[in-house]
């Protein structure tokens, strides 16, 4: 693609003199576009930045019993369509690095992993109302993990959203 701007002939009415006139953008509209383009780039990584800072912040507000319980849910959701992607795999193990949970915890969520959490213990309405939003995006990551979201895992997500808001 040129940086060059050409008259057009209707614009100077056939004239061939001013169709020969060639209007070049100046060097100065470049280094802008580069100035631009680098900015975006800037606030896209600080909005990054202070996302990944939030949940930072928010994770130091769970305490161990909170944080093994975000994993709970987490592994039912990977459960949701009866069988754990590797993709999930990945994303549980991510989180409970990030949760930095103990090797006792780590055990549990193994067998998360091997069996569905049972029911009994897995109340949404339970979870403190400050910490809700963060299970929502834990479990909304794994359940887009594997690149398909299946009906059973939307619809229990609804469901799950849904006895987050009464």
């Amino acid at each position: 693609m040129s940086n060059v701007i050409r008259l057009s002939s209707s614009f100077t009415q056939g004239s061939a003199e001013f169709e020969s006139n060639v209007f070049a953008i100046s060097p100065d509209a470049a280094v802008y576009r580069k100035g631009v383009a680098a900015y975006r780039e800037d606030a896209a990584a600080y909005h990054q930045g202070a996302a990944a800072y939030q949940e930072d912040e928010m994770l130091e507000q769970l305490g161990r019993r909170d944080r093994l319980r975000l994993v709970q849910f987490v592994c039912s959701f990977a459960w949701a369509d009866f069988e754990i992607q590797p993709e999930e795999r990945v994303f549980i193990s991510r989180l409970i690095r990030r949760l930095d949970l103990g090797v006792e915890d780590d055990l549990q969520v193994q067998q998360w992993l091997d069996r569905p959490p049972a029911l009994d213990d897995l109340d949404p309405t339970s979870i403190p109302a400050a910490h809700r939003r963060f299970f929502v995006e834990a479990i909304e990551g794994l359940i887009q993990a594997d690149g398909e979201i299946a009906v059973e895992e939307r619809e229990t997500f609804e469901i799950f959203k849904q006895l987050l808001a009464n």
